[in-house]
């Protein structure tokens, strides 16, 4: 038989077939191979025009590594490659055999695209196995996505793109996102098959306007472009878009949250049209509905998370409403009994002191009176300040015990610390220099202040004998010492 017999025959095979003599730069595909990859016309294909791809690490074989020079160098080739011509790359599985004749050896290589439909769709039980398959790569994502927190997501959603790609054997798939007024849309994750180019950096915040055919369609569920350049004149600015981009056939659906348009999923082929089919639309709009329930779960869980922070600083608004006095912003009565409970206990089990001071402003009727309500409440305001300037410890409480009159609990203070922190707030009350002409005593305001001051021992004996009440004793105590000074001329500090 000769060469030319040879050819004849290789190139009328209905499979999927490379051949080339053994030393030659010519490659011809046969029939089917054509068909296959869309080449229309191809009388001869130059080797460096096919590329191949490891289908795992989506590297570009190495000229030794390719399948013709591995089979030419004599290694049987039987595995797994994407196959890149000008017009369609796919995975494929590739098996080499040599032919010898009395004239040359001939080298044909068997692509056989993986389950891929775009080429064999009479197969039996094919429909049936894919439809195994998807609903398997289904099960594998929805699992992962259900629990899916929003720091894993993204790395989730690429790797459902990657495995839907592959499994349908397109060559880009992507998920683009619309702003909140549908205004813009941007690409956020896209995966592509070996030898095709990304396009995600180029693709943000696109305005929507910008492409009127096409969100018309997405807008009612399904944008389906078997032929872009079928693609009416109304379309225009979509087809040159594709067109730029060597894409030939488009299949997007739309992906709905909260019973709104959130975005769409798409995929593309490129270098020739493809007849999308009914599986792939229902495929694809399954994995957009899956996507759609994890974005609405993620956002209903955002959404409780923003309420359960919302509950919390509105309850932490409402417990400082509870214990902060209105007008002087200090600790209010309430948070002072129940912080000196607290501390009365935490004291004796700590082994600390404990002091106390009450304290009044003198004759404050009389400014009230003279002066009048306004001028009374900054006083009060000027004091308060005064008094939390005054305590420098982190523990201490100031509070507006009633009317004008302040506390100020002082855990681990003993007796002549307390003394000489009230001496300082008699003094830093004074600089204020707040003039009183109706007071009796001064032409300034000033405050009287009753201490108490327990060390731990006496504060243990305390509690043992008033219990409960222990509290109640030592306020008690503090106010008479606070009768003591204002009795005897006020501006005085008693205990």
């Amino acid at each position: 038989m000769s060469n030319e017999d040879i050819f004849a025959v290789l190139k009328q095979m209905p499979a999927s077939i490379l051949f080339k003599r053994i030393g030659s730069e010519e490659v011809h595909g046969s029939k089917g191979f054509e068909r296959t990859f869309g080449i229309l016309k191809a009388t001869c294909i130059k080797e460096n025009s096919i590329t191949f791809f490891d289908s795992q690490s989506k590297q570009k074989a190495e000229d030794n590594e390719s399948p013709f020079s591995r089979a030419e160098a004599g290694e049987p080739v039987s595995c797994q490659f994407r196959v890149q011509t000008e017009c369609r790359a796919m995975n494929c599985h590739i098996e080499s055999a040599l032919i010898n004749t009395s004239v040359d050896e001939w080298l044909v290589l068997y692509i056989t695209p993986n389950g891929n439909d775009f080429v064999d769709d009479n197969q039996e039980n094919s429909a049936v196995v894919k439809h195994i398959a998807f609903n398997q790569l289904l099960t594998n994502f929805s699992s992962k996505l259900i629990n899916a927190n929003v720091n894993e997501l993204d790395s989730i959603i690429d790797q459902a793109l990657a495995a839907y790609g592959e499994f349908s054997d397109v060559d880009r798939c992507y998920l683009f996102e619309f702003s909140e007024n549908i205004e813009y849309m941007s690409n956020t994750h896209e995966w592509v098959a070996a030898g095709v180019t990304p396009y995600i950096d180029d693709l943000q915040d696109m305005p929507t306007t910008s492409l009127p055919f096409f969100i018309s369609h997405i807008s009612n569920g399904l944008f389906k472009i078997d032929d872009v350049s079928t693609i009416p004149d109304v379309g225009s600015s979509e087809r040159e878009v594709f067109q730029e981009q060597r894409i030939c056939s488009i299949l997007c659906v739309r992906i709905m949250v909260d019973e709104t348009m959130y975005g769409f999923i798409g995929c593309d082929i490129i270098g020739s049209p493809y007849s999308w089919k009914a599986y792939d639309i229902e495929y694809l709009r399954r994995i957009g509905e899956m996507l759609g329930n994890t974005l609405q779960n993620i956002r209903n869980r955002k959404a409780l998370q923003k309420m359960q922070l919302e509950l919390l600083k509105a309850n932490k608004q409402l417990e400082q409403l509870a214990n902060i006095d209105g007008l002087t912003g200090i600790a209010n009565r309430r948070l002072f009994d129940s912080t000196l409970q607290r501390d009365i206990k935490r004291c004796q089990k700590q082994g600390l002191a404990l002091s106390l001071l009450l304290i009044d402003v003198d004759f404050f009727k009389q400014y009230n009176d003279h002066y009048g309500h306004v001028s009374g409440d900054k006083v009060l305001k000027k004091i308060a300040k005064t008094l939390s300037k005054s305590c420098l410890g982190n523990d201490d409480l100031v509070a507006r015990y009633g009317g004008e009159e302040f506390a100020v609990i002082l855990p681990g203070t003993d007796s002549d610390a307390v003394n000489a922190i009230a001496s300082r707030i008699l003094r830093n009350v004074m600089f204020l220099d707040i003039p009183h002409e109706y007071s009796t005593h001064n032409n300034k305001l000033t405050v009287s202040i009753g201490l108490i001051s327990q060390t731990n021992d006496s504060l243990k004996a305390v509690y043992k004998q008033h219990r409960a009440q222990s509290a109640s004793w030592l306020i008690s105590q503090a106010d008479e010492a606070l009768y003591r000074a204002k009795n005897e001329g006020r501006n005085l500090i008693k205990s």
